[in-house]
């Protein structure tokens, strides 16, 4: 069942942002008079397609095939110097694609990437708006880590002290996901001890643990310490008292992420009906085990008397809109950072490409409004930039085609059409293929 809400959740996400992409090509085109014949969301490929209906000229429809969508508009296929048919020979001059000046055609086809970034900024603002922002409190007040795998990969050890992250140490939850620690090129400023002495130091990350940090979750870098700890607590493994894991710190329930007393609580409620899988760390090792409850639903554990890690703030209209627009950009930033990575040979392309399946994953298997329309405003964006790519038929291979007519003022034939667009239909199709193959065996992989 967990499975299905997942795969449910993402082909909602996946639906909304195609059509929001679609939707921009379709106000652009109407607004320079463009006539459009079909606005299609998923592909009806071999004329099957699930739904349509007709619309002031325009075939609106759902096709078979969930695999993106098009906008199909009145003359999209230059024919200049061809003499065969053009099956849009009777819409007026006026009302044709291929007879627009190229600025129009330009934003026309740049319309859907603006789409999805606006989309994205929308969706971020309305989260910091009703969610408010989690300010990390911690940071230069003795922050200790609980370093996963990954982190003591990269140097880290338990207990050391963050005191900053990339010379920041006034940071929120959501930029520890994004521009701070997602990517390469990451420093952490720590205080560890060494017998009596505090030694200040910093450790450099290398961009193919930060790839792999956003692959396996944060938590296989590093915890902070939260507010409580498991004490000598139960599995169904051993029903014996489990002294190899006392004092040992609960990050996640049934993969839940736990930072606090309150918030294992509301977890546990949650679960109420469900075996409980507690994902801890202990000795700088990430355990997930099956706890065992007693007759009364309890688990053992000891409070902490810690500060609390996170302080909720309620933002502002325009605060939001600042925070946004930065949550926007860092998105930007950070993926033209890990393709510039891939494209030097820092990340190989098996670690730094992420297909469906693994992007399906990232949904919980338990609906939850707001990491649903976060991991959507996240797409949304990576959706923008997908499709700069200069390879038809994503917009920034006709875009390319555009920038070439502008030059020379001459309109492409058909003939350079079909040719340029099979070549790029091939490409995405090998790349998809691979993107696939690496999914699968990614998962095998963490699954073993």
């Amino acid at each position: 069942m967990n499975i299905l809400i997942m795969i449910v959740q993402f082909l909602v996400g996946l639906s909304l942002l195609v059509f929001i992409h679609e939707l921009g090509h379709f106000l652009a085109a109407k607004a320079f008079g463009i006539r459009v014949k079909k606005f299609y969301l998923f592909f009806d490929t071999f004329g099957k397609r699930l739904f349509r209906f007709h619309y002031k000229g325009t075939e609106f429809g759902i096709g078979w095939l969930p695999a993106g969508g098009y906008v199909r508009m009145a003359g999209s296929i230059a024919t200049t110097d061809d003499s065969e048919p053009d099956e849009d020979a009777d819409v007026p001059n006026v009302n044709r694609y291929d007879h627009k000046p190229v600025w129009q055609r330009m934003i026309v086809m740049s319309a859907g990437i603006f789409m999805n970034l606006l989309f994205a900024l929308l969706v971020y603002c309305g989260m910091f708006l009703y969610y408010g922002r989690n300010q990390v409190t911690v940071f230069g007040k003795n922050a200790i880590i609980l370093p996963g795998q990954l982190g003591l990969q990269a140097g880290l050890q338990p207990g050391d002290e963050v005191t900053s992250i990339n010379a920041d140490s006034a940071l929120y939850e959501d930029e520890l996901l994004s521009t701070h620690l997602m990517h390469g090129n990451t420093v952490l400023s720590i205080v560890r001890r060494q017998g009596k002495e505090r030694v200040h130091m910093h450790v450099a990350v290398s961009p193919k643990i930060m790839q792999l940090v956003a692959d396996k979750g944060l938590t296989q870098f590093f915890s902070l310490k939260a507010g409580f700890q498991v004490d000598s607590f139960f599995t169904n493994v051993d029903l014996r008292r489990n002294q190899a894991f006392k004092k040992a710190h609960i990050i996640a329930l049934n993969g839940d992420s736990v930072r606090s007393y309150n918030d294992f609580i509301i977890r546990l409620k949650e679960n109420k009906q469900r075996q409980l899988y507690l994902t801890v760390i202990h000795d700088g090792k990430t355990s997930t085990m099956l706890a065992h409850r007693d007759k009364d639903g309890h688990i053992g554990f000891s409070l902490d008397t810690k500060l609390p890690l996170m302080k909720p703030e309620r933002v502002t209209l325009g605060q939001s809109l600042s925070a946004g627009t930065t949550k926007v950009w860092s998105t930007i930033t950070d993926n033209s950072k890990g393709l510039s990575q891939l494209v030097s040979g820092e990340v190989k392309a098996k670690d730094g490409l992420v297909g469906p399946v693994r992007i399906a994953t990232l949904f919980s298997g338990q609906f939850e409004a707001k990491r649903f329309w976060g991991l959507v405003a996240l797409l949304s964006t990576a959706l923008a930039l997908l499709n700069l790519i200069p390879l038809a038929p994503m917009d920034g291979g006709v875009m390319a085609v555009l920038l070439y007519e502008a030059v020379t003022r001459k309109l492409v034939s058909r003939t350079f059409w079909a040719f340029f667009y099979l070549a790029g239909v091939v490409a995405i199709m090998l790349l998809s293929g691979y993107v696939l193959f690496n999914d699968i065996r990614a998962l095998h992989q963490l699954s073993s």
